[in-house]
């Protein structure tokens, strides 16, 4: 019989307190499901069995590749055993099966079981491999307790992938800590020196007119200044009407005036193809 899940709830001043210490840069849609995960499975988030994690992860914005913060709800494989014990059929699993060649770590698998009235039968496999979870250090070498206790790491990742597959209604969506790890993301960004002749720091949000900033000011990526430039252009491309992409080129927001003059030229060109493709269609229609 299924044992029935002790709901967690919230006050006012609990939400509070997970907003700032558990999951502090949570959006307020973001902060919604992850309560909402912590009480459909019964976790406590300030006792550390569930949290949420961010992680940087790249997304297409308008065309341009930026660094996102991305959430994701985790947990600990301890977590994930309370979880299947409170479902009233988890039947244990057996022992990891490790498999080696040339004395290395290639995968480990874990069976699940459960059972249907008296029968125990087995309800998940997992199979981890090492390669895509083992976390590494800059010289990709195995490290933290990937490096201290490789089999006891890869064995609890193989049985979270078991429990997942043998209870989907209640682990779907959560991931534990082991697992999500090798995701970890590092953003690097080697800097490109604006020499001053070529004057594109306007915009890198330097006044037109004004002092062009130290050495270290000029620092920045061009692939930046892209992604502001294809902003840009989808805002005045999305406009419905000739006078409101007049308008466009206009804006005083931040984002217009700190583009540099290359890129208001690219600007007004798209504007004028985009006022020439409309005033063709209604002549079209005219006809």
């Amino acid at each position: 019989m299924t044992k029935e899940i002790a709901l967690v709830n919230f006050n006012e001043d609990q939400i509070k307190l997970i907003k700032s210490q558990i999951a502090p840069k949570a959006t307020d849609s973001e902060l919604q499901l992850f309560l909402y995960q912590a009480k459909r499975t019964g976790l406590d988030p300030l006792t550390r069995q569930i949290y949420a994690i961010h992680r940087a992860c790249k997304e297409n914005v308008n065309g341009a590749w930026v660094w996102v913060n991305k959430m994701s709800i985790q947990t600990s494989i301890d977590g994930f055993r309370v979880i299947a014990e409170r479902s009233g059929d988890y039947a244990g699993q057996d022992e990891p099966i490790f498999t080696e060649e040339d004395a290395k770590l290639i995968s480990c698998k874990v069976t699940v079981y459960r059972f249907r009235g008296d029968v125990r039968y087995p309800a998940a496999v997992g199979v981890a491999y090492w390669s895509e979870y083992v976390q590494t250090d800059k010289e990709n070498n195995p490290s933290g307790l990937w490096k201290k206790m490789p089999h006891t790491m890869l064995s609890k990742v193989a049985e979270a992938l078991a429990l997942r597959k043998a209870y989907p209604q209640d682990l779907s969506g959560l991931y534990t800590s082991d697992e999500m790890n090798q995701a970890d993301e590092v953003k690097i960004v080697e800097p490109v020196i604006v020499e001053p002749k070529e004057a594109p720091r306007n915009a890198l949000g330097f006044s037109p007119n004004g002092d062009l900033g130290t050495g270290a000011d000029m620092k920045q990526t061009f692939n930046e200044m892209d992604a502001k430039f294809e902003i840009i252009k989808g805002y005045i491309l999305n406009r419905g009407s000739i006078a409101e992409l007049e308008a466009a080129c206009a804006d005083k927001r931040p984002e217009t005036l700190t583009l540099n003059k290359s890129l208001q030229s690219k600007l007004v060109k798209i504007k004028a193809d985009e006022i020439a493709r409309i005033n063709g269609e209604e002549l079209t229609k005219g006809e």
